[in-house]
């Protein structure tokens, strides 16, 4: 799955206000990041096969450390403590959005599961596979994917409001971006090499992540029985 990732950092930030959506949008994608640093250095492998699935053109076989269940428990964990143990904040209000911001980086996983063919590992390789196989549908990927883009947009607009013009045009910007990949990561060729879905998979999400720093810096929390 891909812009259904980002569905949920935006609807997250309806749950938890005083979170960036940078923040959001990281966690629900880190195991992605993770995925691709891997790649790059050999830890964790995939190969290109045209025809794999219906909409991805790639067959996972080696990825325990950033996909499997344990993995994604695992890095959900060092994501409450690390937000939560942080050293200069007061951590007695810290606890409730570290739990949100643990439940964006497992979201990862509950949605790859239903996204992926059995290839989403319990405990890593040679563990039982999970995967519900929506790749096989181009329809049904469609509407998951837009659908819980589109559902987590509209969380993020009731939960907050622009103070500048960069926090409207921003947002739109961010929301056509995210709909140009995915259409061209269905609907475009099979990328040429594994290092290139790497290296997209890290600098090219690392900066949408960055933008989405950015927006929500121009937007605030609206206030109660404030209408966006």
């Amino acid at each position: 799955m891909f812009i259904g990732h980002y569905g949920i950092g935006f609807a997250l930030k309806k749950v938890e206000p005083g979170l960036s959506l940078g923040l959001l949008i990281f966690g629900a994608i880190m195991l992605d990041i993770l995925f691709g640093l891997f790649l790059l250095v050999g830890v964790e492998h995939a190969k290109i096969v045209p025809g794999a699935t219906v909409v991805s053109p790639f067959e996972f076989y080696d990825y325990p450390l950033s996909h499997s269940a344990l993995g994604a428990v695992i890095l959900a964990t060092s994501g409450f403590l690390a937000y939560w143990l942080w050293p200069t904040a007061d951590r007695t209000k810290r606890k409730r959005p570290a739990f949100v911001l643990a439940a964006a980086i497992f979201s990862h996983f509950i949605l790859d599961v239903i996204s992926h063919t059995p290839d989403m590992t319990l405990f890593g390789n040679n563990s039982p596979g999970l995967g519900l196989s929506l790749w096989n549908s181009l329809a049904g990927t469609m509407i998951v994917e837009l659908g819980l883009l589109f559902i987590g947009i509209t969380l993020y607009m009731s939960a907050t409001h622009s103070i500048s013009s960069s926090g409207t045009y921003g947002l739109t910007l961010l929301v056509l971006m995210l709909i140009v990949f995915f259409i061209a990561n269905i609907f475009g060729p099979p990328p040429p090499d594994i290092i290139s879905v790497a290296v997209t998979m890290t600098i090219g999400q690392f900066a949408l992540v960055a933008i989405a720093y950015w927006v929500d810096k121009n937007r605030i929390a609206n206030r109660p029985g404030r209408r966006s």
